[in-house]
């Protein structure tokens, strides 16, 4: 799929959400919305105590304005600030129903990323508490979570607002690079010392980026979703760039010298950048943000004039 294919994919997308929400008045409750797992859920009045789980989610309730209205949250959350002082529940070692029921939420908004998240859906459920599940496994999803959100708790305008932005921006990124070769890309999330490493293919957000950024994930056709890979596998597909995902960025001159890695097309011709994970890894509206450092990554001499996009 080239890009015009995703853009029309893309534009497709929010048109269809953007009239799911305009079928309900804004404002007017009960209303029923239908999530990502095709259930559909009615919601009686305007969430005013919600609980978020999932930095992506959490990252889409305050991009529409409504942090005043989250109770608690849940996962690993490093932003924004004003979530960060939200009381929590659970995280990795799971979440307990008795922890997140005595925050009174009055809407539950999760991803399905792991079951002892998801579990809380069922058990809310048994005490009235409505449920909206989130997935994400392309940047359109991201546009459909706004507006679903947006129908959920009575924020349309602001979801359409926040999906014009992040479409104006994709927009940008897509004249940009209009016309550039497209170029094949390793996109490594993380390295173990052991010569495993963690990538992604298709059906994941990250790989949906990179095509907008003008780059053709390796192993977009090869693996589905997160995956670990040896580095046999990146030298059989010799990227043209390499872009490494680091928690604390270091020299991508320490990619270089990994073993056997000088033999590489993106080590022979320079192309080895390293940029910081941050919110590049969390499906949420700053991944027009990841696409345009992915397309400064991949196409740096469409970027070289000072006006270049911030």
């Amino acid at each position: 799929m080239d890009r015009r294919d995703v853009l029309g994919h893309l534009l497709l997308a929010s048109a269809s959400a953007q009239a799911l929400a305009a079928d309900s008045d804004a404002g007017v409750f009960p209303r029923e919305v239908v999530d990502a797992l095709g259930r559909r859920v009615r919601i009686e009045r305007r969430p005013e105590r919600m609980l978020v789980v999932f930095p992506s989610n959490i990252e889409l309730v305050w991009a529409l304005g409504l942090g005043e209205r989250v109770t608690a949250i849940g996962g690993t959350v490093r932003w924004p600030s004003e979530a960060m002082a939200k009381p929590r529940i659970g995280g990795a070692l799971g979440y307990s129903v008795e922890a997140a029921a005595a925050h009174r939420p009055d809407l539950l908004v999760l991803t399905p990323a792991h079951q002892s998240a998801l579990h809380l859906v069922d058990a809310f459920a048994r005490i009235g508490v409505p449920s909206v599940v989130l997935t994400h496994p392309d940047l359109p999803s991201v546009l459909r979570n706004l507006a679903l959100l947006g129908q959920a708790t009575g924020s349309e305008d602001a979801a359409r607002r926040e999906q014009a932005r992040m479409q104006q921006a994709l927009h940008d990124v897509t004249q940009r690079v209009a016309g550039a070769p497209v170029r094949s890309v390793y996109l490594e999330t993380a390295a173990a010392a052991r010569g495993a490493y963690q990538t992604m293919g298709r059906g994941h957000y990250a790989s949906d980026a990179l095509r907008w950024a003008g780059g053709r994930n390796v192993f977009e056709a090869s693996l589905q979703g997160a995956q670990q890979v040896s580095a046999e596998a990146i030298f059989l597909h010799d990227p043209d760039v390499i872009i490494s995902l680091q928690q604390t960025p270091k020299d991508a001159e320490l990619i270089a010298r990994r073993p056997g890695w000088s033999h590489l097309r993106a080590v022979r011709s320079g192309r080895v950048v390293v940029l910081a994970r941050g919110h590049k890894l969390i499906p949420g509206p700053r991944q027009v943000q990841a696409v345009r450092d992915y397309a400064r990554a991949l196409h740096p001499e469409r970027f070289a004039d000072a006006g270049g996009l911030a």
